[in-house]
């Protein structure tokens, strides 16, 4: 691996060049990108459908209500949760599409077989910090709660509590975004041992240095919602007009509901995550002066490398 030779240009942007460079990352490893986040989608895809399909029978759910409440307001109340679940779940979800940015902005392409060593090494923290901490898993027990009382008169209190987890994981996504990163890419164990490297920091002494210089990351975070807002409504839209003029079907039914929707959902999920990513070479860029330490290092290596090849030709 070569520090100083990658296919990511090293160098501090702006947040429209970075929208800009993901749509050229993207395209420029959609296979790989696309393998990936199959892989990591399909389990929340077919749990999700699973669980949340009681709560799609709206006929049904109106009529057993003990309060006014529409078709209407039973479908929206889907479509938020499916929103809640997929944003809660998409770092998890994401984290092979990770590991695959990182190593290939290096020129180095991992494969499947390596990606998955690497998560399942890290499989601890990432289920604690990713999984418990920040949600992924737990969307996952709202999601069981509904579909064991999809008729019970909890359907608004689960809506809620969902909400404002959601909510809570907003705002610590808004000021640290960069979990996976620091959890795959860096190798941050969860805690330091007293057998540790002195410069090995541990995950909660990482993220508050890799974050605490950067105070615009909320606002950031807040285009990119919009953004993402924008484009699953369009995505949306678009869908229904093709399925109108190739089908003549230009209602938004179960086949929205229950497919397209949390594919949309999750193609948003994935170019999100690459996003991040750029997002997070560009906060090391600003904090840490990243080019130039990578620089360093690159002469670090071809020095030692001249060092070996000497010692090998003298002896």
């Amino acid at each position: 691996m070569q520090l100083d030779t990658t296919s990511v240009v090293i160098a501090q942007r702006s947040i429209d060049e970075i929208l800009d460079l993901s749509l050229v990352v993207a395209r420029t490893y959609l296979p790989k990108i696309v393998l990936f986040a199959i892989l990591g989608i399909a389990p929340f895809f077919a749990i999700n459908l699973v669980l949340l399909y009681p709560i799609t029978d709206y006929d049904r759910l109106s009529m057993a209500s003990t309060y006014h409440a529409t078709n209407g307001g039973y479908q929206a109340r889907y479509l938020w949760t499916q929103v809640c679940l997929v944003y809660l779940q998409a770092p998890l979800a994401m984290c092979g599409v990770t590991y695959f940015l990182g190593q290939a902005v290096f020129i180095e392409q991992p494969t499947i077989r390596q990606v998955f060593g690497v998560l399942v090494s890290r499989a601890t923290a990432l289920t604690w910090v990713l999984g418990l901490l920040r949600g992924g898993l737990l969307a996952i027990a709202f999601a069981c709660i509904i579909f064991v009382s999809p008729y019970s008169n909890t359907d608004v209190e689960q809506t809620v509590y969902l909400t404002l987890c959601v909510i809570l994981v907003f705002m610590v996504r808004g000021f640290r975004p960069f979990a996976p990163e620091i959890l795959l890419l860096e190798r941050c164990p969860l805690f330091t041992s007293k057998k540790a490297n002195a410069n090995e920091l541990s995950y909660g002494r990482r993220t508050s240095w890799l974050h605490a210089g950067s105070g615009d990351l909320f606002s950031v975070q807040i285009v990119i919602t919009i953004i993402s807002v924008a484009f699953v409504l369009l995505a949306c839209l678009g869908i229904l007009y093709v399925c109108g003029v190739v089908f003549g079907i230009r209602n938004w039914g179960f086949w929205m509901d229950l497919i397209f929707f949390p594919l949309v959902l999750w193609l948003m999920a994935t170019w999100s995550a690459i996003i991040r990513f750029l997002l997070y070479l560009n906060t090391r860029i600003r904090t840490e002066g990243w080019e130039v330490e990578l620089k360093l290092k690159a002469e670090q290596q071809r020095m030692l490398a001249n060092a070996r090849l000497m010692e090998g030709t003298s002896s």
